[in-house]
């Protein structure tokens, strides 16, 4: 006796309760399946938010432009990949846009798409929470 219901949650203690690309999927199929049974789903939410993800190939690679580059305190204008970085990523890894400064052709990233990378297999996070 009693009744079915979906329960989904998120556990603090397993990395921060943070969601991913994969439990935005189950937190989405549960959903799915609760709606056409016509069942309570309940959410039980201990959690730090949506866990972004990076592109671990391109960690080595950025650079920093500070503001002050003897006083990082002070914050950064961008990041940026030098030329050469750049030229070796695969296609839609990132997307950025050319400057020179010091003499150098820089590219300063405007968004980080991480495709292609192995690192990025499944998504890197900020596709979380599409269908919650």
């Amino acid at each position: 006796d009693g009744r079915d219901l979906v329960l989904i949650a998120n556990d603090v203690t397993f990395q921060a309760g943070s969601f991913g690309v994969r439990e935005d999927q189950l937190f989405q199929k549960a959903s799915e399946y609760a709606r056409i049974r016509g069942i309570p789903r309940i959410y039980v939410s201990c959690n730090s938010g949506a866990r972004v993800g990076l592109v671990e190939e391109l960690k080595p690679l950025y650079k920093i432009h500070w503001i002050d580059p003897k006083d990082p305190n002070k914050g950064f204008q961008y990041l940026y990949l030098d030329k050469a970085d750049y030229e070796k990523l695969e296609p839609n890894t990132v997307e950025a846009h050319m400057v020179t400064e010091c003499g150098e052709d820089r590219y300063v990233i405007d968004a980080i798409v991480g495709e292609n990378q192995k690192s990025t297999k499944g998504g890197i996070g900020v596709e979380n929470l599409q269908g919650s």
